[in-house]
């Protein structure tokens, strides 16, 4: 009854253009709420904010949603955020070892300078920041306290259904807009938003192009999604394939603290997390 509901609220919300993509769609919304995802790019119609937050406070009212969200409008792109488990992400980012941004500025990838990473460090804990900010007012009037220890499913062990009693109390969900420099790659900054462990960066007028024609290995995680029956891929990212011997250890115990999340959630299980070979004639980021 779960996936109805939902179609019900992406007809009403988004019209008949919008509604074709529930089915795609909502198990990605469950995972946000539930810590599985940090966030969801809106990226599959055009949908102006005031019926994205139709939609999602609605669901939220039936109980389909009970996580604190906000809508992250950066740039011209907008993301479907769970507060806390964006900072989590991007905290756990910050603080790590400076292997996480790829630079692909020439045709031989290589992970980048510890001087590209700090850079990259004091956007991410500003996001952070203007995060905490335009959510203070709503956790100081929460029952479930600051953004920091929100107790999320998947986050902090607190199983869906144990947290049932608390759906409604994450607020309205508003929008939020998040201010970074004009000249910042936003590509990057997406990838940390969603949570991806290693990140392409690149430098000047470069625009990525570098990827056209290398090989990559694209991983793959995917997972069961109850309440429609369906496999769900969760997340989708790659790296050059020349690098993997480096990079694989931190994406292997990436894999495993999702599994542990997906593990914790209520509507998810069973996750399969799998590693491709790909050559690209053209690559978009």
């Amino acid at each position: 009854m779960a996936l109805e509901t939902w179609r019900v609220l992406f007809r009403e919300c988004l019209g008949g253009r919008g509604a074709q993509y529930c089915d795609e769609v909502a198990p990605l919304l469950v995972a946000v709420d539930q810590g599985v995802k940090p966030s969801l790019l809106w990226d599959v119609c055009t949908a102006d904010t005031s019926a994205l937050l139709a939609l999602l406070n609605q669901a939220q009212s039936k109980s389909l949603l009970v996580s604190k969200l906000v809508l992250v409008e950066l740039g011209l792109d907008v993301f479907i955020v769970n507060v806390a488990a964006v900072i989590r992400t991007l905290s756990g980012i910050t603080g790590s070892t400076p292997t996480w941004l790829i630079d692909i500025s020439s045709a031989t990838p290589k992970v980048a300078s510890n001087e590209n990473h700090q850079e990259l460090r004091t956007h991410l804990n500003s996001i952070i920041a203007q995060l905490g900010n335009a959510t203070a007012d709503d956790e100081e009037n929460s029952p479930l306290g600051s953004v920091g220890t929100h107790p999320q499913n998947g986050v902090d062990g607190a199983s869906h259904s144990n947290r049932a009693g608390t759906a409604g109390n994450g607020g309205v969900i508003k929008a939020v807009q998040i201010k970074l420099p004009d000249d910042l790659n936003l590509s990057t900054i997406f990838g940390c938003m969603i949570g991806y462990p290693h990140i392409y960066w690149w430098e000047g007028e470069s625009g990525g192009n570098s990827l056209s024609g290398m090989p990559l290995k694209v991983f793959k995680l995917s997972a069961n999604c109850s309440f429609d029956g369906t496999v769900v891929e969760l997340y989708s990212f790659s790296i050059p394939e020349a690098l993997e011997g480096d990079l694989r250890p931190g994406i292997e115990h990436w894999g495993n603290v999702v599994n542990v999340r997906i593990e914790q959630a209520g509507s998810f299980s069973n996750a399969k997390f799998r590693c491709d070979s790909v050559l690209c004639l053209s690559v978009a980021l």
